[in-house]
């Protein structure tokens, strides 16, 4: 079992976000893990309970999302962690970079992670990190890893909902031109892709998504238990990815840890799940992602 979709901090950023926040210039991160309302759902975890939580659930490895930093310095920084972690734990782990294109050379920043291990980029938000779909500089990232297998995860904002910290548009338009300008670049829609596949449904629009899958992230802070069986009735089992964003608590109710084994059963009871769909929706799918 994998989970596709996680982060991860050292000790000195969760001990005081507001610190770590200000000395990076990291507002919109800090809004989301201490919101200024007072009313956080983020949790947080070391490294031991991390791995516990996921012993406990069964998952094999997690993948370490980057974050989508507004500062491209703070992108180098996650990037060193990730790289020491992977080292520490390659069996537990895999990682994407953190690539932002207005770092002078970010297509050498990724090539760099990449010789260290890493195996996609993301997760990237082009609406906070303040840069186009289209910037050359960050198309020369995309074309880089269009041919050499590297999938991209984006953050996918829901068009309609409610109101929530941190909560910034991200265009369902922008990633069908992306796949459209990149055939077979592997893209991941995080969040259910914000009900983008819904848009399946529509011929003309399908044609142009066979490199474009959805991950599960943070759903059950969004939609009913319903969504999981009706995106596989549209979509189908192969197009969809298990992950939790932990160490966010998706539960906020009842759930005063963060732990992967509340959402595993989740999907499993909502979706009623047979045992081909469990595997590739937990696991299977994300692996075929992977560069070779």
């Amino acid at each position: 079992m994998i989970d596709c979709h996680t982060h991860r901090y050292p000790v000195e950023v969760y001990s005081n976000p507001q610190i770590f926040a200000k000395k990076h210039k990291e507002k919109h991160w800090l809004e989301i893990v201490a919101p200024s309302n007072g009313k956080s759902i983020q949790g947080w975890a070391s490294r031991d309970q991390m791995i516990g939580a996921m012993d406990k659930a069964s998952v094999k490895k997690a993948v370490l999302l980057s974050w989508y930093w507004e500062n491209p310095e703070t992108s180098i920084l996650q990037n060193e962690w990730y790289a020491s972690w992977l080292k520490e734990d390659s069996n537990r782990f895999y990682a994407f970079a953190s690539i932002h294109p207005s770092l002078k050379k970010p297509l050498d920043e990724l090539k760099k992670c990449i010789d260290l291990g890493f195996v996609g980029i993301g997760e990237t938000h082009p609406h906070v990190q303040k840069f186009s779909m289209k910037d050359p500089v960050w198309l020369e990232c995309v074309k880089f890893a269009s041919e050499n297998g590297l999938p991209i995860n984006f953050h996918v904002t829901e068009p309609v909902g409610h109101d929530y910290p941190g909560r910034i548009p991200t265009p369902f338009e922008d990633f069908l031109w992306l796949a459209c300008e990149f055939p077979e670049l592997k893209i991941i829609l995080a969040h259910a892709g914000g009900l983008f596949p819904f848009y399946e449904l529509n011929p003309k629009v399908k044609k142009k998504l066979n490199n474009v899958f959805y991950d599960l992230s943070a759903c059950p802070l969004l939609y009913e238990g319903s969504l999981y069986r009706k995106l596989i009735e549209v979509v189908g089992p192969e197009k969809i990815l298990w992950g939790t964003d932990y160490p966010l608590r998706i539960f906020p109710k009842f759930q005063k840890d963060p732990d992967f084994l509340t959402f595993k059963n989740f999907v499993e009871q909502e979706a009623k799940l047979n045992d081909s769909e469990s595997r590739a929706i937990f696991g299977e799918n994300f692996l075929s992602l992977l560069p070779c």
